[in-house]
């Protein structure tokens, strides 16, 4: 519980970081940055502490799933993170329980029950009068269309938890975040080549400080290398539908930590959501100790 609690704390505040960063950066250059420092950082890791790592077909099968996250769920999410607030993306990204909920019950058979679901409602609920100002577009401080991506990255990071969920059984959590992570950098390299060759980006470092870039790079650890090992420990603990809803304790260290260093400022629409999310959170927390 407490390692999922950690990555909660972890990726809210590393999302107010990002948003900070993009200001001095293009998305694509800075997920890069993250991704480049992160992976760095779990391979010296698994060297210092000499941790098995293996490189069998199993294994690098196994690594095919850091192509929905942070591949494609952070490609989606570093985007709409530009568009929209802080705020907004640390309280959309809650909808992952509600992905995760419904693709264990399909694909792990792990049993829902109907007070489960009545919380899934009421995170949905708080989902829905988060981004409901965004629609309106004259009291929320984000976009619809940076809203809409982060909740599609949040739909590819919910199929992540449900492709790692047996991995974490037989993987050391280091390595196979290190492994995933290798792959979602080559997936983000390729985009970005991509993008740069059809003229929707660029690179954007001219003029970027040192200390810019070490902010990022500090990002990327937090983010990516210690909330996705952290993460891979809960899901070695916890049924894969239970360990997800730790995960809307987010906004309440991203909200808190945009307020402080970004000055932004929830709705009174707003409020009632973050409510709902985070009591939802507390009766999940419960249901697991029964």
């Amino acid at each position: 519980m407490a390692a999922a609690i950690l990555s909660a704390a972890c990726w809210g505040s590393a999302t107010v970081l990002s948003k900070g960063v993009l200001e001095h950066m293009p998305p694509m250059t800075l997920l890069i940055i993250q991704l480049t420092a992160s992976v760095a950082f779990l391979w010296i890791t698994a060297l210092v502490l000499r941790v098995r790592c293996r490189f069998d077909r199993r294994a690098l099968r196994g690594s095919l799933s850091g192509l929905l996250e942070p591949g494609i769920a952070y490609t989606l999410g570093v985007v709409g993170l530009a568009l929209t607030t802080a705020s907004n993306a640390s309280l959309i990204g809650t909808a992952e329980p509600l992905f995760v909920v419904l693709l264990a019950w399909i694909l792990l058979r792990e049993r829902v029950s109907a007070s489960m679901l009545g919380l899934v409602l009421m995170a949905s609920l708080g989902i829905g009068l988060v981004v409901i100002p965004d629609i309106s577009n004259d009291t929320g401080e984000g976009s619809l269309l940076g809203d809409a991506l982060i909740t599609a990255g949040t739909l590819f990071a919910a199929l992540y938890v449900i492709a790692t969920r047996k991995l974490v059984m037989t993987f050391d959590p280091i390595s196979l975040s290190a492994m995933q992570q290798s792959v979602g950098l080559i997936w983000t390299l390729g985009v970005l080549t991509l993008a740069l060759s059809l003229g929707l980006t660029t690179v954007g470092l001219g003029g970027v400080g040192l200390d810019i870039l070490i902010l990022a790079a500090v990002s990327g650890v937090v983010q990516y290398a210690l909330a996705f090992g952290l993460y891979l420990l809960a899901l070695q603990r916890l049924p894969a539908n239970i360990a997800a809803f730790y995960l809307a304790l987010i906004p309440v260290f991203g909200v808190g930590t945009a307020y402080i260093f970004l000055d932004e400022v929830l709705t009174p629409l707003q409020w009632p959501g973050a409510v709902f999310i985070i009591i939802s959170v507390g009766a999940v927390s419960y249901l697991s100790q029964e």
